[in-house]
């Protein structure tokens, strides 16, 4: 009796069923796959539409802004150009031909010593732009803010850059143009006042030579006046008529007046007798 050995059989899985199983695997990872770009680009897309919504919030603000202070420098313009004075206080120079002035260092006290005169303090006189600088510096600052661009539109994220770009170009503009603006300003107040004192002096100046003129042209008359007064006066008391005195006849006495109208003239002796000299004037009797 001998002994059988058997073998034993050995199941092979058919080749179809692994592809399908690895179809299986590469479909799954796939979708996987799908998914996270999915969720990538939706995050790329709100983080763009975030980026964007800042962006042309801040232009908006900035545009508003650009066209605020773009308004107050034409306003400021516009009053520089005026020559009327506030309160009635006259009509002033152009603010435009107001010239520059150069700065000065203060110059100290010096007390008087032998052989040297005293030497009176100066003040520091700082640099002053003129009229036609403050108006180019806000006509040039406004110009560079007037040109900026600020787009409403953004769909891309170097659209939002582009916005922000530009937004900080206005603003850094829009500084420069306010403090223009209020430098122009501040000097024309100064300038205005400046006039307005100048002026107030040239109209007392006028009055008190006025003034002058007028007690000048009085005194003139009222000594006129006087001096013919006083002529009028001496004329009168010195001058006669022709009919002789009362005490005697032309060739008599003492009181007697020289007769034929004439009058005596100054320095001579009212009391003395006048006769005729025989040519028609007077002489003292006797001679």
């Amino acid at each position: 009796m001998t002994d059988e050995i058997s073998t034993p059989t050995t199941k092979v899985p058919k080749p179809r069923k692994r592809l399908i199983a690895m179809l299986a695997a590469v479909v799954i990872l796939a979708g996987s796959i799908t998914l996270t770009s999915v969720g990538v680009a939706n995050a790329n897309a709100e983080e763009t539409a975030r980026l964007c919504a800042v962006a042309l919030s801040e232009g908006a603000s900035a545009t508003g802004a650009a066209k605020a202070f773009t308004a107050a420098a034409t306003e400021g313009l516009e009053a520089a150009e005026s020559t009327t004075l506030p309160a009635d206080a006259g009509t002033s120079t152009s603010y435009a031909d107001r010239p520059a002035v150069a700065a000065v260092e203060a110059v100290r006290a010096v007390g008087a010593s032998e052989g040297v005169a005293a030497v009176t303090g100066i003040p520091a006189i700082k640099a002053r732009a003129s009229g036609a600088d403050f108006i180019g510096d806000v006509t040039n600052a406004r110009g560079a803010l007037v040109k900026i661009k600020i787009s409403t539109e953004c769909t891309e994220r170097d659209e939002a850059a582009a916005v922000a770009a530009s937004t900080e170009k206005a603003e850094v503009a829009t500084a420069a143009l306010d403090a223009s603006v209020k430098a122009l300003t501040a000097d024309f107040a100064v300038f205005q006042a400046n006039e307005a004192a100048r002026i107030a002096a040239e109209i007392e100046a006028a009055r008190i030579a006025a003034e002058q003129a007028a007690a000048a042209e009085a005194a003139r008359v009222a000594a006129e006046h006087a001096a013919a007064e006083a002529a009028a006066s001496y004329n009168s008391g010195s001058g006669y008529s022709g009919g002789g005195s009362s005490g005697g006849s032309s060739g008599g006495g003492g009181g007697g007046r020289p007769s034929g109208g004439g009058q005596v003239g100054p320095g001579i002796d009212h009391g003395l007798c006048w006769t005729s000299d025989g040519t028609g004037g007077q002489k003292p009797c006797g001679t």
